[in-house]
């Protein structure tokens, strides 16, 4: 899986999940896997949240702005990033210095009473697991909470790194 780039894959009707693409990130990127990361104008882009956004393609050249949101089933700890069209909803992700992708974790309810890291800690739950939402794909997944493994046996950590094109 090192080196192995993700890939918009089909999942419904103008949505697409986050696929195991078989491709190498050092090959020339596909439109399938290139993505977005959109934050506030003149912002620093190190660990600065963002929306992960893909250009869906429809009528052959036209272009419809689509954001990932977690899709979380309340009966696993796994959540799968699916993209839908829009920019309404979705779940920011920020990149630190080096690339890698992670969720900032701003209340530590591990403890009671609850706490706030001070600086937020920087959660890297990203894993590659055979998943099925709509279809049977080995996609990304985010492990909900800060502690235990993913229930889904599939699952192998990955650490999701952001490469420019």
């Amino acid at each position: 899986m090192q080196g192995t780039a993700l890939a918009a894959c089909h999942q419904g009707a103008a949505i697409e999940g986050l696929c195991l693409s078989g491709e190498l990130y050092s090959e020339p990127a596909s439109h399938s896997t290139t993505f977005y990361h959109n934050v506030t104008a003149g912002s620093d882009l190190v660990d600065e949240g963002g929306i992960l956004g893909w250009s869906l393609t429809y009528n052959y050249n036209l272009t419809a702005p689509s954001s990932m949101q977690f899709s979380i089933n309340p009966t696993s700890n796994v959540a799968i990033p699916i993209i839908y069209p829009g920019w309404t909803q979705y779940t920011l992700v920020n990149f630190d210095e080096s690339g890698s992708m992670y969720i900032p974790w701003f209340v530590d309810d591990t403890k009671s009473p609850p706490e706030y890291p001070s600086p937020a800690l920087k959660l890297k739950n990203w894993y590659i697991c055979l998943t099925r939402w709509s279809y049977l794909y080995t996609t990304l997944t985010w492990k909900i909470g800060v502690t235990g493994e993913p229930q889904n046996p599939s699952c192998q950590k990955v650490d999701v790194t952001r490469v420019y094109v």
